[in-house]
């Protein structure tokens, strides 16, 4: 008997959403899928309600992409999925089908490999719609973020301070990590005023998965008010990360 299905899309590269299914999953366990008729939406708080993910990949930037219904949201234990799912190979493709009880995974290569899981009952939490505004903008190089937050690896908490228009400091445990614009670290950057603002070492690391898919990010912050960072990928792909900072 074939089953209903009453979503279903093709992804280009297994490899990047499962990536970006780790990133959510960093944050949260338990997800619900949207799948719109204009795009596929997750948004999720972690439990302590200090970070915020949101990611939005638009119909346009899958292979096929069909929502026979208005909206299907697919409840997902991220946990579980990740364990099962093999690490793709750069060429896979990542075929999706769901209904109201069950949705199906194929990892699509040389030796295609399917995997059916049962739609869990995740409550549909109310994630407002954050209005926040930034002194600083800035876009900076991923990997001078990966390399920084190496740096300061074990410091616990991480002060971010934005002196000028020409530096961003990162302090933590002792070491401090300068990135310019001279050196070519940061590529364009917004600014109003200083700001300085400190942020929990492992939340800013949640947002590691993302950092070898897009060469930069965009850094938004104000003193003491929460960090916003934003990957924008192939596709018109986004995803954006909110964190609070430390009181």
């Amino acid at each position: 008997m074939t089953e209903e299905y009453l979503a279903s899309f093709e992804y280009p590269s297994a490899k990047v959403f499962v990536t970006l299914l780790e990133a959510v999953g960093e944050v949260a366990d338990e997800i619900l899928m949207k799948l719109g008729a204009e795009s596929l939406r997750i948004k999720a708080l972690d439990p302590a309600g200090l970070s915020l993910i949101d990611l939005e990949i638009p119909s346009s930037a899958f292979t096929t992409y069909e929502v026979r219904s208005q909206e299907l949201s697919v409840g997902v234990n991220l946990g579980s999925l990740l364990k099962v799912l093999p690490k793709p190979r750069k060429s896979d493709v990542l075929k999706f089908s769901a209904n109201e009880m069950f949705y199906r995974i194929v990892i699509e290569g040389t030796t295609p490999k399917s995997f059916k899981f049962r739609s869990i009952e995740v409550p549909a939490e109310d994630v407002p719609e954050l209005s926040l505004e930034f002194k600083v903008r800035a876009i900076i190089l991923s990997t001078a973020f990966k390399q920084a937050m190496s740096t300061l690896r074990g410091a616990g908490t991480v002060e971010i301070e934005v002196p000028s228009a020409d530096y961003i400091i990162l302090r933590g445990g002792g070491s401090i990590v300068k990135l310019s614009r001279v050196a070519g670290s940061i590529l364009d950057i917004e600014f109003e005023e200083s700001v300085k603002s400190a942020y929990e070492e492992n939340y800013l690391n949640k947002i590691s998965p993302l950092l070898g898919l897009t060469d930069n990010l965009e850094f938004s912050l104000s003193s003491s008010k929460p960090l916003r960072t934003v990957f924008k990928l192939p596709g018109d792909v986004l995803i954006r990360y909110v964190l609070a900072p430390q009181v």
